[in-house]
């Protein structure tokens, strides 16, 4: 909460006549609202804390760049408004805010690295000093489908630098063989990923009309008759190799096929599941039947996720409110929210996803992750929460979230929940360990030690 002295704004909280409502700091989006209102235009005045600004010389509001295929558009800017004397009637108050923001946790590394920590002490200190990861928001459209890519831009600070970099070092998982490996990585080097990220983040920027317009006129596969057909392993291909396809077809299945888009996400859960447990050396297929006993099927699916629980200490998650109180969310509901938000980044953001250095930089974490079978790796649980529940990217992916979800009621109100139990700070949503599957019965089980 922030209190001023006196009946006046300070000039470092205005930018123009209008009252700062968001503040960027090490990457991370957080917001101040006014004796509970904000603006109806959603067009919050924010300043950037990670970069100095010469006094009275307020930064620009941030706003996502917007395109369409025929031609190039910007949004206009927010009108100046004087904050101190408007009339409450055309402000709208606030009684849920609809995208997570700060975290009150800190990061939690994974345990298991022998002899030596995950980390060195101030690995992600030097890191923070040197580049802050924020990311430009592209959408193109074209015949009332469009596709919406967020990509990394990276930014270099060489002033004010307090950390060396030299012995510094963080861990990083490879998938060696179908298993999670830690690898131990000099700083050094994760700095130099970050500054060919930049370079590649520059390209994805000019590629992307590109890639939108053959993605609408060259089909590489049919995502329905796959998801039907239960092919997991094949639609994980297709997921890292054409994202932009994939985000398509996976809206166009939501919006026109709702039982097949059910049946996905339920694909992805186990798929998740079971790679956590067993690795990525065999096929989703052999996997399921040597777990569950039978073949893969659209109808055992179905069936599973009836029977399917989780253990009795990690059925629900639950939390007292500040009035006495209590607010409770499914565990399966909040593994469902986590892999429907990890495939939203994969589509949305392919740079993100793949890049340890962004994800690391982005987070202030190690990246956790489980391996998959011919195709890219997995976020963890706890890595996919902490990218969704207390990072700016994940604010963009919790408005992709309520896009795609914005006629469910029931869909709605998990995230509200979700949103809620985040921001009383009561219950780490961040550190809860890792789904997988009994090694010898059909049941679900919680690692919290999981070795990502």
């Amino acid at each position: 909460m922030l209190h001023f002295l006196g009946s006046d704004i300070p000039s470092s909280m205005l930018v123009g006549d209008r009252m700062v409502e968001e503040f960027v700091l090490r990457g991370r989006c957080l917001r101040a609202y006014g004796r509970g209102w904000f603006f109806r235009d959603h067009q919050l005045a924010r300043i950037n804390l990670d970069v100095p600004t010469p006094p009275n010389n307020p930064p620009p509001v941030m706003r996502p760049a917007e395109s369409t295929v025929s031609k190039t558009s910007q949004p206009k800017a927010a009108k100046k408004q004087k904050a101190a004397t408007r009339d409450t009637t055309e402000f709208t108050e606030v009684r849920r805010k609809k995208v997570p923001r700060s975290s009150n946790t800190q990061p939690h590394p994974p345990q298991g690295l022998v002899g030596r920590p995950w980390t060195s002490p101030n690995a992600f200190a030097a890191l923070a000093e040197r580049w802050t990861v924020g990311y430009t928001y592209h959408t193109l459209s074209d015949d009332d489908v469009s596709s919406t890519t967020i990509i990394p831009a990276p930014e270099a600070h060489a002033a004010d630098l307090h950390h060396d970099t030299a012995g510094e070092f963080v861990t990083c998982m490879n998938i060696d063989a179908g298993t999670p490996t830690a690898t131990v990585v000099p700083l050094d080097d994760l700095l130099a990923d970050l500054a060919v990220l930049d370079a590649a983040s520059h390209l994805a920027v000019s590629a992307h009309q590109a890639e939108v317009e053959a993605a609408h006129t060259d089909s590489h596969f049919d995502m329905a008759a796959l998801v039907n057909a239960v092919r997991v392993d094949t639609l994980c291909g297709h997921l890292s190799s054409h994202p932009v396809e994939f985000g398509l077809q996976l809206h166009h299945l939501f919006a026109h096929d709702r039982p097949t888009f059910e049946l996905f996400v339920r694909q992805r859960l186990l798929h998740r599941w079971l790679r956590a447990t067993w690795g990525g050396t065999s096929s989703f297929d052999r996997l399921y039947t040597q777990t569950f006993g039978t073949v893969a099927s659209k109808v055992h699916i179905v069936e599973l996720f009836v029977s399917l629980v989780f253990p009795d200490d990690h059925e629900t998650l639950t939390t007292d409110t500040a009035d006495g109180d209590e607010l409770s969310l499914s565990r399966f509901d909040f593994e469902l929210v986590l892999a429907l938000a990890e495939v939203l980044l994969a589509v949305h953001g392919p740079l993100f996803f793949n890049s340890e250095a962004a994800l690391m930089a982005t987070t202030g974490a190690l990246v956790g992750v489980i391996a998959s079978h011919g195709a890219m790796r997995c976020l963890s649980s706890d890595t996919m929460a902490t990218v969704l529940l207390t990072t700016q990217l994940g604010s963009e992916l919790w408005r992709l979230l309520e896009e795609v979800y914005a006629s469910d009621e029931d869909m709605q109100r998990i995230l509200a929940t979700l949103y809620d139990m985040h921001e009383l700070g009561k219950c780490d949503l961040t550190n809860l360990g890792q789904v997988q599957v009994h090694e010898a019965a059909p049941k679900l089980v919680v690692h919290t030690t999981y070795q990502c």
